[in-house]
């Protein structure tokens, strides 16, 4: 009789053991639980805040002279970004210049912009409204077309133009004259297959809606930081008819010095949602001939 008691004993102290252990995970588990899911929260809630929304290209007007290292800006932080798509616009000489190819320099340095596989460069050629013979605009167009075999170089090249000045104002035979231009880019082979080929309006400002068809991409604002904030608040830029931002491209300049930190992000935030390509600079005055205190911080922005 003396041993059923022992072992009656002995398997209430493994039951309860076992009770223990289970309690205790319990415990600890619940414990996990209240620590981690709140940090996970958290941080959810910290990228979603975090978020700079969708993704857009560094646009560059590249304005400089390409004096030795003069483009190491530029190409510092495209090699630093190789998620980041770049579009960039060259202007040797108010087009592609007067001669057949560009200067030394310029011949130098665009095959060193080429060889990025996320850089899309395109030759300057200005409209002067609309206004300028078109004979004159196709003469500049072909000579960046034919730099490649001038040169036998094929990495000095364009993939496309970026036609500045064009009109806001709608006009039928207007539309014509972009639509021929348009065609015109599309069908030169010295410029790439027609669909790695783009085609930029600049008109500075939201155009006639008609008019953004005629191009891969539209330069919706080109003007001052107080600018910006006036016309954003206006609501300009939230429904542009017959468009999307993949369509559109917006440059803001004059950004006051104290705009930096998350006011920088916050500003770099807003003008991706309107625009797919995006350039922002601190640079008041020939803002497009230099790089700004800010360049780097602007680029990183872009890549979040």
């Amino acid at each position: 009789m003396s041993e059923t008691p022992e072992k009656h004993v002995s398997k209430r102290g493994c039951l309860k053991s076992k009770r223990s252990r289970f309690l205790l995970a319990a415990v600890a588990l619940i414990v996990i639980i209240a620590a981690v899911v709140p940090a996970v929260v958290v941080t959810s809630l910290r990228k979603k805040n975090n978020s700079m929304g969708p993704k857009a290209k560094v646009f560059v007007p590249l304005y400089v002279y390409p004096a030795p290292e003069a483009w190491s800006p530029l190409e510092n932080v495209i090699s630093a970004h190789p998620d980041v798509n770049f579009t960039v616009v060259i202007n040797p000489g108010n087009g592609p210049g007067p001669n057949a190819l560009p200067d030394a320099n310029y011949t130098r340095e665009i095959p060193k912009l080429t060889a990025y596989e996320n850089v899309r460069l395109l030759g300057y050629v200005h409209t002067t409204y609309a206004t300028r013979n078109v004979s004159s605009i196709r003469k500049d167009i072909q000579t960046y077309a034919d730099w490649p075999t001038n040169s036998s170089n094929p990495n000095l090249a364009v993939r496309g133009i970026f036609f500045d000045e064009t009109p806001q104002q709608y006009e039928p035979q207007t539309l014509k004259y972009l639509q021929g231009l348009t065609d015109f880019v599309k069908d030169l082979e010295g410029l790439g297959p027609n669909q790695f080929v783009s085609v930029v309006h600049n008109p500075g400002a939201v155009p006639d809606s008609r008019y953004l068809a005629t191009a891969d991409s539209t330069v919706v604002f080109e003007a001052a930081y107080n600018t910006f904030q006036e016309r954003q608040g206006a609501k300009l830029f939230t429904d542009i008819t017959d468009s999307n931002r993949t369509q559109l491209c917006a440059i803001v300049h004059s950004v006051p010095q104290e705009v930096e930190g998350k006011s920088l992000r916050s500003l770099v935030k807003e003008v991706r949602k309107v625009a797919d390509e995006v350039y922002i600079t601190h640079l008041s005055t020939d803002y497009y001939a230099s790089f700004g205190n800010k360049w780097n911080e602007f680029v990183d922005l872009m890549a979040a």
